[in-house]
């Protein structure tokens, strides 16, 4: 709001500043009385007038200071990571981007909302999602949690002093999950071993 209130102010006075050098370059090289029309209009005498005047000179100071203020604070919102090449700066809006990216590539997450802030050389990280019906949805909710602190580390190097998934919403949608089964590794050997045999035995026989 206020990075938007600041480029309206720039943008006002860049237009009032443009329509002056008009009117003067108008009156001068075409005998217009645009700025003769101006004064007739507002009684720069009136005391209302330089009130008016005092009141929008001070509301666009104020808004240049904050929009200033707002740079600076976006700026020291960012998180330095150092390795061996120097420091790597990484925006909060990164940090979010790749925590929502996480949590989009989790089945049973719909929707989420991301908004992330500093704590010290840490940040804190906190989502609103919508999921679709699935059971013990407490249970991976919270370890979605946990791998969400580890992503964003592995990929940013950013330390997440606490990260919360938070419910909005349970989609009256049901998904099937998708499971990965592992071969317990000993029957894996039997299998290779059968398979070896099979190789053998066939070479026996074109021998014989």
């Amino acid at each position: 709001m206020i990075a938007l209130l600041g480029l309206l102010a720039r943008l006002s006075v860049i237009l009032g500043f443009a329509g002056v050098a008009f009117a003067s370059i108008s009156d001068l090289l075409m005998r217009t009385n645009y700025l003769t029309m101006v004064d007739s209009m507002v009684d720069l005498g009136s005391t209302k007038v330089k009130i008016v005047l005092g009141l929008l000179a001070i509301i666009y100071l104020v808004i240049f200071l904050l929009s200033y203020i707002h740079k600076l604070t976006k700026y020291s919102n960012n998180r330095k990571v150092k390795n061996k090449s120097g420091e790597i700066e990484v925006t909060i809006k990164t940090i979010n981007e790749v925590a929502k990216d996480f949590l989009a590539s989790q089945e049973i997450i719909k929707n989420s909302k991301i908004k992330s802030y500093p704590s010290g050389k840490a940040v804190v990280i906190e989502a609103v999602v919508d999921t679709y019906s699935v059971d013990n949805l407490k249970d991976k909710l919270t370890k979605i949690q946990e791998k969400l602190s580890e992503h964003v580390f592995n990929s940013t190097g950013i330390t997440v002093k606490k990260s919360k998934v938070n419910l909005k919403k349970v989609l009256g949608e049901t998904i099937v999950e998708k499971k990965i089964i592992e071969e317990p590794v000993n029957v894996k050997e039997n299998v290779s071993e059968t398979v070896l045999e099979e190789k053998n035995s066939v070479q026996e026989e074109g021998e014989n």
